[in-house]
C-alpha cells in the first residue's frame, strides 16, 4: 500500500480531536523545516509568514473533513459477528436484499443529498493533495522569486540585475525632509540610515568627506544643508548614478518615514520605500526595516541583509545619544570644529555607554589630536568590548585600534586592517590605515603605495593625502610630496592638515623665513580653533628655537601653556613647559637651570592632579638623565613601573626601553645604552633615532660613530624634523664643525661651521658667543686653505 493509502486510513480511523492535535503538531514541524530552509538559502522574509497563511487556511479544512469523514452527529453501524452466517446472505446462500439489510441495520441513516456532495469534496484524499499543492506553491514562488530578482526580470528584478546600478556605484544621501516638530530629527534620521547602509556590501555611500569637497567645488559652503535639489546637482557633477532622499512625517502619536533613490539627472524614482513606527523609541527599529527594503530592492544579496545586526544594536537604541553622535560627526568632519565635536561624543557615550560606534570615533578624535590619552585609551576599549554592536568594517576598525593604541598588538592590528580588505580592496579607510602600521615600520614605500590607493577609491579623503605627503618627504621625494599636497587643495581646499604639510615642509627644506610666514598665517587662518592653534603656536615657536631665537621661541610656548590651560587640558600645558626645558639642556646647555624649571613646571601643574597615563614620567626621567640626576631619572622611570600596569605600559613599551637606555648613557654603561636603543628604534620618525645615537657615541668619545649618526640626523629628510631641529639641529651643526675639526679634516669642518653660522645668525645675544667663534674658526680654515 502506497504512503499516501497509508495516510488516508489513519486519518479514517481517528477522532475528530486526534486529527487536530495531529494536525498541530505537524503545522509545527513544517514550520521549523521551513524556518530553517529560509535562513540556510536566506529566502525573502515573506517565505515564513506565508506559510502560516497555508496552514492557517488549510486547518478548517482539515477540520471540516474530519467532521464530516469522522462521522460526526450519526452513529457508526454495529459490527457484525462473524459466526452469523444468515448476516451475510439468505439460508441458501443467496444474498440479503437491500431492505432486508437495512431492516437488520436501522440506525444506519443514508446521508442527504447535500451531505453526499460535502462527503465527496471534504475527503482525506482532497486534503493531502491540497496541501501538497500549498506547500508546492510556496517552493514555486520562492524559487520563482529568487530567479526572476537575479536575472532581472519580472517585478522581484532588483536594480543591479537590471543593469541601473552596479555593485559598488557611489550614491549620495541627501538629508531628510522634516515634517515634524522636532527641527534636528530628520538629520538624525539621516545619519542613522548612513550607518545602517554603511553595512552594505552594494551600496557605496558618499561619505562626508567627500560630499564636503564636491561642495567646495560647486563654490557651496561645505556645510551646506544636503536637499534633494543640491544632491542631485552635486550627483551629477561628480558622475554619481543616485540620490537617496526622504523625509520624516508625524502620524498621530508616531511618524512616518519614506525614501525614495532618483536618478540625478531626471529625478526618476528607481525605488521608494517607506516605513511607521509608533512612536519616537521605534525611529530606529523603523529605519532598519526601510533600510533592508531599500537594500533588497537595490540588489543586495539577501544573505548579507540577513547577516547584519539590527541598526539599534549597531548604534544605539537613546534617540538623543544618536542625536549628539550626529551633531558630533558633522562638526568633526565637516564644520572642523573638533572641541565641539568631542564633546557631543563626550554626551553621547554618557547617555549610553554601550554606544561602541561613539567610544571608537571618541577614540580616534583624542588620537588624531593628541589628545587625554587615559581617555583616548578607555574609548578604545570600551569599543572593542561592545564590538559586536557594530557592522563588520567598524567591528574591525575598533579591534585595529585596540590592538594598536591599547595593547601595542601592531600584528593583530594589521591583520584586522588585512580582513577589511580582503571583503573590499577599494576600502580606503582599510587602506589609508594599513600605511600607517607601515609608516611606523618605516617600511615608506610600502605605506605610500597603501596611500595612493586610498586616495585613488576616494580622492576626497584628507588622511591619505597628508599621510602619503608624510612618507613621500621622508623618502626625499619633495616634488611628489608637492604635488599631493596641491591635488589635496584641489579636491578639499583650505584643509588643516594641508596647510600644516605645507609649512612643516619648508622647514624641512630650510626655508625658515617662509615657514614662519606659514605658520603665522596658518594661525591667522585658524584662529577659532583652539586645537589648531596651540598646534600652530607649537610650530612657530620651534622654527624660531631651531635659529637660535630662544626668546621669542619661548613666548609662543607660553602662549600655547595659556591655550591648553584654557581648553582644561592641564597635561598638554605641563608638556609644553617641558620642551622648554630641553631647550635649556640641548641648547643652552645649562642643566642647573633645566631641573629648576622642571621643579616649576611640576609646582604649576601637580603630577597627581593629572591621570596616571597623562603623567610624563618617561620625559621626566630622560629630562633629568641628561641632566646628570641620575637618582631622579630612576625615581621617575619606578614611578612609571608603579603607576601603570603591565596593560597600560605595553603600547609604551619602546619609548620605556629607550628612556632605560638614557638613564644608562649618563650612568656610563653605554653598552647598555646601546643594547636599549637598538632595542627602542621603532616608530615612523627616521631621523630621531639618529640623535639619539649621535649622543651616545658622542658622550662615549667615539668621535667616528658620532659623526656617522650626526650626519645621519642633518641629512635624512623627514617631515615634521621641526620638532627635532629646535633643540639638535644647530647643536649638531656646531658639534659636526668641532669633530672634523679635531681629525683634521678641515673642508668639512668649514662646511659644517658656515651651516652653523648661517643657522643661527639672528640667535639671541646669550647665544652669539658660540656663533662668534664658530664664524673666527671658519675664518681661520679659510685662510689656511688660501
Amino acid at each position: 500500500m502506497s504512503l499516501f493509502k497509508k495516510l488516508m486510513g489513519e486519518a479514517h480511523q481517528r477522532a475528530l480531536w486526534q486529527i487536530v492535535g495531529i494536525y498541530l503538531a505537524a503545522s509545527w514541524v513544517v514550520l521549523q523545516v521551513v524556518g530553517q530552509i529560509a535562513d540556510s538559502l536566506v529566502l525573502p522574509e515573506w517565505v515564513e509568514p506565508l506559510s502560516i497563511i497555508l496552514l492557517l487556511v488549510g486547518f478548517p479544512i482539515v477540520l471540516a473533513t474530519a467532521f464530516i469523514q469522522g462521522g460526526v452527529g450519526r452513529k457508526a453501524a454495529a459490527p457484525v459477528p462473524e459466526s452469523t452466517a444468515a448476516d451475510a446472505g439468505t439460508p441458501g446462500g443467496e444474498p440479503a436484499t437491500a431492505t432486508a439489510a437495512a431492516a437488520r441495520a436501522p440506525e444506519a441513516a443514508v446521508l442527504p443529498t447535500s451531505a453526499g456532495a460535502h462527503h465527496r469534496l471534504f475527503t482525506w484524499r482532497n486534503a493531502i493533495v491540497g496541501g501538497g499543492m500549498a506547500m508546492l506553491l510556496l517552493v514555486v514562488l520562492s524559487v520563482g522569486y529568487l530567479v526572476t530578482r537575479t536575472l532581472g526580470v519580472g517585478p522581484a528584478a532588483t536594480l543591479v540585475a537590471q543593469g541601473v546600478l552596479d555593485e559598488r556605484d557611489r550614491i549620495v544621501l541627501a538629508q531628510f525632509e522634516n515634517r515634524t516638530d522636532d527641527p534636528q530629527l530628520a538629520e538624525v534620521v539621516t545619519e542613522a540610515l548612513r550607518v545602517d547602509l554603511a553595512q552594505s556590501q552594494t551600496i557605496r555611500l558618499a561619505d562626508p568627506a567627500f560630499v564636503a569637497g564636491a561642495l567646495r567645488r560647486m563654490e557651496q559652503p561645505a556645510d551646506a544643508p544636503l536637499t534633494e535639489e543640491l544632491a542631485r546637482e552635486l550627483a551629477q557633477r561628480e558622475g554619481l548614478k543616485g540620490v537617496l532622499s526622504g523625509d520624516i512625517g508625524a502620524a498621530g502619536d508616531g511618524f512616518v518615514l519614506s525614501a525614495q533613490l532618483v536618478v540625478p539627472e531626471t529625478g526618476e524614482i528607481l525605488t521608494s520605500q517607506r516605513e511607521s513606527a509608533r512612536e519616537s523609541a521605534a525611529i530606529i527599529p523603523a529605519i532598519d526595516e526601510l533600510s533592508k527594503k531599500l537594500r533588497e530592492r537595490i540588489g543586495e544579496p539577501l544573505r548579507s541583509i540577513a547577516a547584519d545586526q539590527p541598526l539599534e544594536r549597531v548604534t544605539t537604541s537613546d534617540l538623543e545619544a544618536l542625536r549628539k553622535y550626529t551633531q558630533a560627526i558633522r562638526a568633526n568632519d565637516i564644520e572642523g570644529d573638533w572641541e565641539r565635536g568631542i564633546s557631543l561624543l563626550e554626551e553621547s557615550v554618557d547617555r549610553d555607554s554601550a554606544f561602541a560606534m561613539g567610544w571608537r570615533k571618541l577614540g580616534m578624535e583624542l588620537r588624531n589630536r593628541d589628545e587625554q590619552p587615559a581617555r583616548a585609551r578607555e574609548a578604545f576599549t570600551r569599543a572593542f568590548e561592545h564590538r559586536d554592536r557594530l557592522p563588520e568594517r567598524e567591528r574591525y576598525l575598533a579591534m585595529a585600534a585596540y590592538y594598536d593604541n591599547v595593547t601595542g598588538e601592531q600584528d593583530k592590528a594589521i591583520l584586522a586592517y588585512e580582513n577589511m580588505l580582503e571583503a573590499n580592496p577599494s576600502d580606503d579607510w582599510a587602506l589609508n590605515n594599513l600605511g600607517v602600521q607601515y609608516t611606523d615600520r618605516r617600511e615608506y614605500a610600502r605605506a605610500e603605495e597603501l596611500y595612493m590607493r586610498a586616495i585613488a577609491a576616494d580622492s576626497d579623503a584628507v588622511y591619505p593625502y597628508t599621510n602619503a605627503v608624510n612618507v613621500q618627504a621622508a623618502q626625499g621625494k619633495y616634488e611628489e610630496a608637492e604635488a599631493t599636497l596641491e591635488a589635496l587643495e584641489r579636491h578639499t581646499p583650505g584643509t588643516p592638515g594641508a596647510a600644516v604639510r605645507i609649512a612643516n615642509m619648508a622647514a624641512a627644506r630650510g626655508d625658515y623665513e617662509e615657514a614662519r610666514r606659514l605658520g603665522e598665517e596658518f594661525l591667522e587662518t585658524f584662529r577659532d580653533s583652539p586645537i589648531q592653534v596651540q598646534g600652530g603656536l607649537s610650530f612657530v615657536s620651534a622654527v624660531n628655537e631651531t635659529q637660535g631665537r630662544l626668546a621669542e621661541g619661548e613666548r609662543y610656548r607660553r602662549e600655547q601653556q595659556r591655550v591648553n590651560e584654557q581648553r582644561g587640558v592641564p597635561a598638554e600645558a605641563l608638556d609644553n613647559a617641558l620642551e622648554s626645558v630641553w631647550t635649556d639642556l640641548l641648547v643652552r646647555e645649562d642643566p642647573t637651570r633645566a631641573l629648576a624649571r622642571v621643579e616649576a613646571a611640576l609646582a604649576e601643574y601637580p603630577m597627581e592632579q593629572l591621570d596616571p597615563l597623562s603623567r610624563p614620567y618617561l620625559d621626566l626621567a630622560a629630562l633629568h638623565a641628561f641632566a646628570g640626576d641620575v637618582a631622579g631619572a630612576r625615581n621617575y622611570l619606578a614611578a612609571f613601573e608603579t603607576e601603570l600596569d603591565e596593560e597600560q605600559r605595553r603600547p609604551l613599551e619602546n619609548w620605556y626601553i629607550g628612556t632605560r637606555g638614557t638613564i644608562a648613557m649618563a650612568e656610563g654603561r653605554y653598552s647598555d645604552a646601546l643594547e636599549d636603543f637598538r632595542r627602542s628604534e621603532e616608530g615612523a620618525c627616521n631621523i630621531c633615532p639618529a640623535a639619539g645615537y649621535a649622543a651616545l657615541f658622542d658622550r662615549a668619545g667615539e668621535a667616528d660613530s658620532t659623526i656617522v649618526y650626526m650626519e645621519r640626523y642633518v641629512t635624512e629628510p623627514w617631515i615634521f624634523r621641526i620638532f627635532w631641529d629646535n633643540t639638535t639641529l644647530g647643536p649638531s651643526y656646531e658639534r659636526l664643525g668641532e669633530l672634523y675639526d679635531e681629525k683634521g679634516d678641515l673642508e668639512n669642518a668649514a662646511k659644517y661651521y658656515a651651516m652653523f653660522v648661517e643657522l643661527w645668525e639672528e640667535a639671541d645675544e646669550e647665544l652669539q658667543s658660540r656663533v662668534r667663534a664658530a664664524q673666527a674658526r671658519l675664518e681661520e680654515i679659510v685662510r689656511e686653505r688660501g
